[in-house]
């Protein structure tokens, strides 16, 4: 009862499992890793990894050293990539907990080939290499002394890897340069073990782009990748609120800080347990959202009125008002009435983030696999 009041995320392990697998129906000849990063994008690390594990996954992407230490104590076997590189004097933490840093810099790799060669550690890291998103990784122009400075040294990588810019339109041209501009690097370095492009979206763009792995990540949690197609994939997520207080105001009363809505009839209203500091947005960014935020109770719509607050949100309940709503019910954010591709279309944001920032101060919830110690339905 002490988290009565927290917004309530309930998981679908089985369609996580599910997506998973339409993964590796889609990319037959390709390992699929899974990337976790960001506590699972806001799902819960410890839960969806042991259930990958269970569906065969044997590969893991995260983002910081932090991250792939977390999980090296909830998973002894897996290969765990840290997808932000190396920073100097973190190259004992690295091989303490068995994590594969992803160079993309001149300097990572001297470090890392000195830190191999002074403590006789292979360490299996991987290569990052720039080919067309111009954020992290070695420009194509330095390719040459990449290869002058790994030569002889080859075993202490295992994977060279890249990052789609544009995949989530599969119609791109840029797809198709990126796919034969990583195939010139892929010749390049066909020493290593493996290479690796693809994520959620570009796991749809022909077995080209598939290489020796893919590694998705907001495909796996439901989330729609691609910025004008339907998602191929089940909802794992559902998010719900307790309503705090249900009260009747008339026509005229404001609502919300700075007094930011004025109603324009007799209303039900509800103040949930919602607000920004649980990630739900203040502001929608969304100018083609002219009606602003909405929630669903008992699967009717309810609006959101005036400004969001740190912990609450305020709702309009007037169509609902039948059903009396009362003191404890939940509210959906989002679920079966409306999926988490729907309100990031409404926020004018993308499903990575809504969950990412929903999951910061939640309780959860599990569906699937109640053989898993501390998961529950």
């Amino acid at each position: 009862m002490l988290n009565c009041h927290s917004i309530r995320l309930k998981i679908n392990l089985d369609n996580l499992a599910s997506n998973f697998d339409e993964f590796r129906a889609l990319c037959p000849m390709a390992e699929v890793a899974a990337v976790v990063k960001a506590d699972a994008y806001g799902v819960g690390l410890a839960a969806v990894t042991r259930r990958l594990t269970l569906q065969g996954c044997a590969s893991f992407f995260v983002a910081h050293l932090q991250e792939g230490a977390q999980l090296r104590q909830q998973n002894a076997a897996s290969e765990i990539y840290v997808l932000n590189g190396l920073l100097p004097g973190t190259e004992s933490a690295h091989k303490t907990h068995n994590l594969k840093p992803v160079l993309t810099s001149e300097s990572q790799v001297r470090l890392w080939i000195e830190f191999c060669e002074r403590e006789s550690w292979t360490g299996g890291a991987a290569l990052h290499v720039d080919t067309g998103i111009n954020r992290l990784g070695f420009r194509m122009e330095e390719l040459d002394t990449l290869k002058h400075q790994v030569e002889g040294r080859l075993h202490y990588f295992d994977l060279i890897m890249s990052h789609l810019a544009c995949a989530d339109d599969p119609s791109d041209p840029r797809n198709r340069e990126q796919v034969d501009t990583f195939c010139q690097v892929r010749r390049e370095f066909g020493a290593l073990r493996r290479a690796s492009l693809a994520g959620s979206a570009g796991c749809f763009l022909g077995h080209r782009a598939h290489f020796e792995l893919v590694r998705p990540g907001i495909g796996l949690y439901g989330g729609n990748p691609f910025a004008n197609r339907s998602s191929p994939f089940r909802q794992v997520v559902s998010v719900h609120a307790r309503l705090l207080q249900v009260k009747t105001l008339r026509h005229g009363d404001y609502v919300g800080y700075g007094r930011a809505h004025r109603l324009e009839r007799d209303s039900l209203i509800g103040v949930i347990s919602l607000g920004y500091a649980d990630g739900y947005p203040r502001y929608t960014r969304s100018a083609a959202n002219r009606d602003g935020l909405r929630v669903y109770y008992k699967g009717r719509a309810a609006g959101v009125l005036g400004r969001v607050s740190m912990d609450t949100s305020i709702i309009d309940l007037s169509s609902a008002a039948d059903l009396k709503p009362s003191l404890g019910d939940l509210v959906e954010v989002c679920g079966p009435s409306q999926s988490v591709d729907e309100l990031a279309k409404s926020i004018g944001s993308i499903p990575n983030e809504v969950l990412t920032a929903l999951g910061s101060r939640s309780v959860r919830s599990y569906l699937g696999d109640t053989d898993i110690p501390g998961l529950h339905r």
